[in-house]
């Protein structure tokens, strides 16, 4: 657990494809999921234009029904908890967490289960989140936003979400929060910049720099 002592900026970060470098292993998994459960493969040739789709759009494209995500989903997850220890951390995030660990509060929020978003920590020795919010639902991220916003009496302005996907940019302006997109995940950089975060990094490092700047700004006002 991290001790922060800023007050007032609080980061939530996703798992997949943000912290944790899971995209190929998802795939695979989708691939055995479809498999078992009869939707479309995501062919070599395709995948490229599958990081540029929304998560609708995703489900559009496998024909894969609203009722059978849930059991979809688990399925993915359970698949992945049997190599979660080989996932590598993406980016530079260990020297990132390092220093924002110091001064943040940091939280996880997560469709993944609370189990292997641990086991994945404990493996590349990540200290630094006060907490994990897990087995978030497919569209359930603005509810869990809002349920984590108001436990932890913060204000909407000191908050920041970092994700890879369109649906976390859009989580995050319905709940009224800074959204940071990471160009190293699940969509495409085009595709993060069409639904207009407030920043787009490629770098976990550039995060530093973004919330001095916030700050800044901050303390001016």
């Amino acid at each position: 657990m991290n001790k922060n002592t800023n007050d007032n900026k609080k980061i939530i970060i996703d798992f997949d494809g943000t912290l944790a470098a899971s995209f190929d292993l998802f795939i695979e998994a989708m691939r055995a999921a479809h498999i078992k459960y009869s939707f479309r493969n995501v062919e070599d040739d395709e995948i490229e234009t599958f990081r540029h789709y929304s998560a609708w759009q995703i489900l559009k494209f496998l024909g894969l029904p609203i009722y059978q995500v849930p059991t979809v989903t688990r399925y993915i997850r359970d698949y992945m908890t049997a190599q979660i220890k080989a996932l590598p951390l993406a980016s530079h995030w260990q020297e990132t967490l390092q220093t924002l660990g110091l001064d943040y509060e940091l939280v996880i929020l997560s469709s993944n289960s609370n189990q292997n978003i641990q086991t994945f920590l404990d493996q590349h020795e990540l200290t630094y989140f006060s907490e994990i919010v897990s087995d978030v639902g497919l569209f359930g991220k603005v509810k869990a936003m809002r349920k984590l916003i108001k436990d932890n009496c913060w204000l909407n302005k000191d908050v920041f979400y970092i994700g890879d996907e369109i649906r976390d940019i859009k989580a995050a302006k319905k709940a009224k929060i800074s959204s940071i997109a990471v160009t190293w995940g699940y969509n495409a950089e085009q595709a993060l910049i069409n639904h207009q975060p407030d920043h787009v990094i490629s770098n976990s490092n550039t995060l530093i720099e973004i919330l001095q700047c916030a700050e800044f700004k901050s303390k001016k006002q």
